[in-house]
């Protein structure tokens, strides 16, 4: 699945034999994307025992950090002025961060999208998470499992002590917005020139689109950018609706 991390481990968040994969993936750009906390600090970190959880990263000095190789006082602080930055997020990259499995960046958007709040979705029954678009049964049973275990669940608390934290949602109904998005389950392929992914991504769905990473006969809309592949050619054998970036940027308001 399109941005999954390549991580993963029974473990969770206290993975041992994959910590060093799992801090990668969780500082990644992204994911929380930490300026300057390269491979081989993370590998630094893990090997000195300095860093066991994510939430660890967050409680790293400058003092500690120069004790590394190659890091004099100047880059340490740079690292520790870069993950205080780093402490907001969206609550899409933050969920993609935590690594669970087959949760890559465009599930991660739709589950953030549906639920809204950390809350809600720690208490999903896999029945719920299958209502989110692009999530089956083996993404909601990973899903329920992961929030289900408790040594997760304490590192996402020891997170948000440490301050990690996105905009509270803005709950409005898709029928009350005003947009040609509104309601649609819209799937994005291709480069895009004008906009990031996530960027893309985020303005989708303040519009009340629902963003899913595969195309299906669920789907409403495909958004195709440069080369696009196999998606476009699925939407366009199922007959669904292809706009290209120009239409969509004019439809955004651009």
């Amino acid at each position: 699945m399109e941005g999954e991390a390549v991580a993963r481990c029974t473990g969770g968040l206290i993975c041992g034999a994959q910590r060093k994969e799992s801090l990668k993936h969780f500082v990644s750009r992204r994911a929380l994307d930490v300026d300057g906390m390269g491979d081989k600090i993370i590998d630094q970190l893990v090997e000195k025992e300095y860093v066991h959880t994510p939430a660890d990263l967050f409680r790293l000095t400058a003092g500690k950090l120069t004790g590394l190789d190659r890091m004099g006082p100047k880059s340490a602080q740079n690292v520790v002025n870069a993950l205080e930055k780093a402490k907001e997020t969206t609550f899409a990259r933050f969920l993609y961060a935590l690594g669970i499995r087959e949760v890559g960046e465009a599930t991660a958007a739709g589950l953030a999208a549906h639920f809204g709040t950390l809350e809600a979705l720690e208490q999903a029954s896999i029945e719920e998470l299958q209502k989110v678009p692009d999530v089956g049964i083996v993404v909601a049973t990973h899903t329920f499992n992961f929030f289900a275990e408790e040594s997760n669940r304490d590192v996402i608390a020891q997170l948000l002590a440490e301050g990690v934290r996105w905009p509270a949602p803005v709950v409005v109904k898709a029928e009350e917005i005003d947009s040609p998005f509104a309601g649609k389950t819209v799937v994005l392929t291709g480069s895009l020139s004008q906009l990031s992914r996530d960027d893309a991504k985020a303005r989708l769905v303040a519009l009340g689109a629902k963003v899913a990473g595969s195309v299906s006969k669920k789907t409403d809309l495909v958004i195709a950018g440069e080369a696009a592949g196999s998606k476009l050619a699925k939407a366009q054998e199922l007959g669904i609706e292809v706009i290209d970036e120009a239409e969509m940027m004019r439809l955004l308001g651009e």
